[in-house]
């Protein structure tokens, strides 16, 4: 196998810290992508994802397995130890569940503010819309408060031990910074929270 990342894109960064956490990082050969080059639109790597969407996992037969989260499954089915995404089927519904949640209802939300608001993003998101970019800015911001509410109830978003989902919420965070947003600032619960898994060694940059 063989993963092609990018730089200092959330979705690469997800597989990244997924494959720290298990130990794997260092046992993947790896490709990087330069998306601002363009690099993932050659005709090469659109075989293997034919979107041009990074990060992608070429299999040993050939096949480009792309979505950030099925290359986190996949991973998790070869090497279930750390396990990341449930022990049991309530346990993994319900990480499902509130990864999903951090995906959709947060994660998209902060793309959507950044994409159409960014000055460096212009090129790329034709038109950018401001009034989309204020939409998904209000509610990326009311989403944070239901999260720091869940984490003043528990330790880790989907229950007492940490999963995909923090790791998931840990890279929305992150990318939140590039349109200002720091949440914890204001949230005393996601604060903590934050604090905790960034001590993680397999979130380390």
């Amino acid at each position: 196998m063989k993963l092609f990342y990018a730089r200092m894109a959330p979705n690469p960064d997800r597989v990244r810290y997924f494959l720290q956490e298990k130990g794997l990082w260092d046992a993947f050969p790896k490709a990087e992508i330069n998306i601002m080059k363009g690099e993932h639109k050659a005709d090469a790597y659109r075989r293997l994802s034919p979107l041009s969407q990074a990060p992608v996992l070429e299999l040993d037969d050939g096949t480009g397995l792309t979505e950030s989260r099925a290359i986190c499954t996949y991973i998790e089915g070869l090497y279930p130890e750390p396990n990341l995404m449930g022990a049991d089927p309530l346990e993994r519904a319900t990480i499902e569940m509130w990864d999903r949640r951090v995906e959709l209802g947060y994660f998209m939300l902060i793309a959507g503010w950044f994409r159409n608001s960014h000055p460096a993003m212009a090129e790329l998101e034709k038109p950018q819309s401001a009034e989309w970019a204020s939409i998904s800015e209000g509610r990326a911001r009311k989403a944070a408060k239901f999260f720091d509410r869940r984490l003043g109830e528990s330790a880790y978003l989907a229950g007492d031990r940490f999963t995909i989902a923090d790791l998931t919420l840990h890279v929305a965070l992150g990318f939140g910074k590039i349109v200002k947003f720091k949440p914890w600032e204001e949230h005393a619960n996601l604060a903590s929270w934050r604090e905790r898994v960034s001590a993680r060694p397999g979130l380390a940059l």
